[in-house]
């Protein structure tokens, strides 16, 4: 489906101060911090990977000609609550959810088709602790090779691996030693910082949705008594904010690290531009906003009410092309 509206530069990360000097501090520290974890994780995930098979295997283009809604954990999620448990029923519809936010989805009646994991750490595990996970029975996970292995053995529904790019070379060995063709086709995927942004790139790259809807993603704060997570505290609560414009011209307050999460994914979206839609209805935050276009927004990002998004979403799945451009 041939979509040009503007020239693709694809310079915006690099014209990030903030972004770059973030990426510096996670090449540095995190690879020396948790590779012991990595590599520990990726060991003992091995038994449950001979039992199942690669994401790409079984998912590579199941999204096609539909429409996946990336549900992020973002306090601006409760207000979608209940359009997504509307939505949730349209075969034409893929909800996608994380880890973090899986027992909020489920206790307010939204089972997501698909469900991301894969950070490595043990404190991820606080996001399963209270879910009846016989409600997992009908959910794809899609877990990182090296995820925290107490979370997938959980885990009632399929099991579908990612391996993810790292930019240690002995790791990256480790992973094609131990998992031989990586992903099926002995490639690994994109790592963007984030989990949210992972699912984003899965929804292009491998179940090739024509659009991606994004929810709960705000990357900012309202004020100092805003938190991380739609239903629990989080350390970043924490984290050191300053102001910054959001979609409606207010301002709020964001960090270095949801700044460097925002660039990557703004950024990774241009390269894919004019092959998709990616519709911003999270209806609150910075995503999308730039002071490097005139009017502040990001013109390969539009922003919309969830409910105008999905109707965008059904005359482009249906004729190939939005209302207007």
């Amino acid at each position: 489906m041939p979509r040009v509206q503007y020239e693709i530069v694809g310079d915006y990360l690099q014209k990030n101060e903030d972004f770059s000097r973030f990426v510096n501090l996670v090449s540095d520290n995190t690879g020396v911090r948790n590779m012991d974890m990595w590599v520990e994780n990726l060991r003992e995930n091995r038994q449950l990977f001979r039992k199942s098979e690669w994401a790409a295997t079984n998912l590579q283009g199941s999204g096609k000609n539909k429409t996946v809604v990336a549900i992020g954990a973002s306090p601006a999620l409760e207000k979608q609550i209940p359009t997504l448990k509307w939505l949730q029923s349209d075969k034409d519809f893929i909800l996608c959810g994380l880890s973090s936010n899986l027992e909020y989805l489920l206790n307010n009646g939204i089972e997501p088709k698909i469900v991301l994991t894969v950070d490595a750490d043990k404190t991820q595990g606080v996001f399963f602790d209270n879910i009846d996970m016989d409600k997992t029975k009908d959910i794809i996970l899609i877990a990182n090779i090296f995820a925290y292995p107490p979370m997938l053995k959980k885990w009632k529904g399929p099991v579908y691996f990612l391996a993810l790019q790292t930019s240690d070379k002995e790791f990256s060995r480790k992973q094609v030693k131990w998992y031989g063709n990586l992903n099926g086709i002995g490639e690994a995927f994109p790592s963007l910082i984030a989990s949210y942004n992972i699912m984003a790139a899965l929804a292009h790259l491998m179940l090739e949705s024509v659009v991606v809807i994004f929810v709960g993603n705000e990357l900012s704060f309202n004020d100092d008594g805003s938190r991380y997570y739609v239903d629990r505290d989080d350390p970043r609560d924490q984290d050191t904010r300053f102001p910054h414009g959001d979609i409606h011209g207010n301002k709020v307050f964001t960090t270095q690290s949801l700044l460097a999460v925002k660039y990557t994914l703004e950024g990774f979206l241009e390269l894919l531009a004019g092959s998709s839609w990616f519709l911003n209805c999270t209806e609150a935050g910075i995503f999308g906003v730039t002071k490097r276009f005139k009017d502040y927004r990001i013109p390969w990002i539009e922003q919309l009410t969830l409910i105008n998004g999905i109707a965008q979403a059904r005359q482009i799945m249906r004729t190939g092309q939005p209302f207007y451009e």
